[in-house]
This record gives C-alpha cells, structure tokens and sequence, in this order.
C-alpha cells in the first residue's frame, strides 16, 4: 500500500484520514446524515436497540431530486427494524452536508438543546465520517463529544475502496470535499 495517489497520501494514510470509527459509548442523540443508502438507518437502529441513545435525529432531503426525502426514507426502515417513530425526528430540507449541520444544529437546539446532549454518535458512509464530524464540531458547544459510528456497508471500506472505480471515485471526491469544505472555513 505504497502507492501515492492523492497530494501525496499513500492508501493508508487516506484510509487512516477519512475512515473515523469510533467504540460506541452510550450517548444523548444519534445523528444520522442523509444518504441514498439504507445501511445507515440499519447501523442507526443496531445503536438505538443496543440502548446508546434514546433518541435519533435524520437530516437530509430530496438532494437527488426524485421526490423522496432521504430522512424519511430512513425513518422509516429505522421504524421497520423496530425503532419507535416518536423517537425519530426528521429534516428533509438540506441538500448537503454543511445544510444537514446547520438545519439539524439548529432544530436539534430547539427540540433538546444542546447542553442536554453531552454525547452525540453520528452515523453515515464510512468514508465520509471526518468531514461530517469537523464539520459538526464548528457548530456544537466544545464539551459535547463526538463519537464517529459509521454505517456498516461491506463494498466501500477503509480496507477495500480503492479496489472499484466506484470506491476510488467515492473516496477522491471525499477529499477534493473535505479541501473545499476547508477553504471556505466549513471544517
């Protein structure tokens, strides 16, 4: 894993930056970001079922414009696997990362409050992870802790992406984002 592919950075040291998991530990809110995929919603309620946090929060809208909120669509897969839906709330206005902070920040601080939440576990796609909880960390109070618990997808890990073209693609657009994101004081 030698190879230098991005600015410089070998596989790992890609790996190692984007891939954030942490050891889940009990918490106020799970924060779930949007995203096409369901095994976010699945990875959300294993968390809620194993008791980590009695409440969940889902931003994300219709981004692809297809007519489908993504926060909605995962809630409700969180509610098949068993989740009650009155403890799930949803956003289905933003489009993109910075908006699913900001909108769920602020909804978040409306519902709950920010001081009640000493732990808050975000959930999304493995490689996106970093960005997602930089990005956060500019708009909480300091002393919450993040505790990063990415989705469990089999075919895009820190261990398999630059395997496809699909993982490669996925993972430099992460970077080029997590560059952008930076310039503009996001993260």
């Amino acid at each position: 894993m030698s190879l230098r592919l991005y600015e410089g950075m070998s596989l790992r040291e890609i790996s190692e930056y984007l891939f954030v998991e942490d050891e889940p530990t009990p918490g106020d809110l799970i924060l779930v970001f949007g995203g096409k995929r369901l095994e976010r919603a699945e990875r959300a309620a294993e968390l809620y079922h194993q008791g980590m946090a009695p409440r969940v929060f889902i931003a994300g809208g219709d981004k692809r414009g297809i007519g489908v909120c993504e926060a909605e669509r995962l809630r409700d897969r969180m509610v098949e696997l068993g989740v009650p839906a009155e403890a799930i709330e949803v956003e289905c206005e933003s489009l993109n990362t910075i908006e699913q902070v900001r909108y769920a920040v602020d909804r978040i601080e409306k519902s709950i409050g920010w001081k009640n939440i000493r732990n808050v576990l975000l959930v999304s796609a493995p490689h996106h992870m970093r960005r997602a909880k930089r990005t956060i960390a500019n708009y909480i109070p300091r002393e919450t802790v993040i505790t990063c618990c990415p989705d469990r997808r089999t075919d895009i890990t820190r261990d398999n992406w630059w395997h496809t073209p699909e993982g490669k693609n996925l993972v430099v657009r992460e970077l080029e984002k997590v560059r952008t994101y930076a310039l503009h004081g996001n993260l």
